[in-house]
């Protein structure tokens, strides 16, 4: 083989490598092989926003995610990786909760107190049936999700 088709041949297979890992990347789960990348996808395109609203859009986006991401944690049993899940669940409330007060986006305020009332439901249930009769005390966790969010929703109450 000519040395051109082997270069060819080596970028092809780099390029799908990397559209690959891209793909996987978007779907992954903290306890993934690939979830360190979709963290730097999160803040690359986080990056890329440039008003305070399509900051704050985004992070809500980003903050459903975060929720599936620990209701599959539960679900999955992996709970070695809820304490670290949870810490990026509230800091995501906590962006959009900044950057709702420190912008006085008052439009933004009644979306984003409903979407933490509706996550602090959720989370409630995800503690309630969670298996406390084992040696794993994650679930304390959970109810720190819940008690950050009262928090944010107190902060955000603030805004006239």
């Amino acid at each position: 083989m000519h040395t051109t088709v082997k270069i060819q041949l080596y970028a092809i297979a780099a390029w799908s490598l990397v559209i690959f890992s891209l793909i996987m990347a978007n779907v992954a789960n903290p306890d993934s092989f690939f979830y360190p990348l979709k963290r730097i996808q999160e803040k690359t395109f986080f990056s890329l926003k440039t008003t305070p609203d399509s900051q704050v859009n985004y992070l809500n986006n980003l903050l459903d995610i975060r929720l599936r991401e620990l209701k599959n944690l539960i679900s999955n049993g992996a709970y070695s990786y809820l304490w670290s899940s949870s810490l990026r669940y509230s800091t995501t409330a906590g962006q959009m909760t900044d950057l709702v007060v420190a912008n006085n986006l008052k439009d933004m305020v009644g979306p984003v107190k409903n979407k933490f009332l509706n996550h602090k439901k959720i989370l409630d249930e995800m503690y309630v049936v969670y298996p406390k009769n084992t040696n794993n005390v994650e679930w304390k966790y959970l109810l720190d999700g819940i008690n950050y969010l009262n928090s944010y929703l107190d902060q955000l109450s603030q805004i006239k």
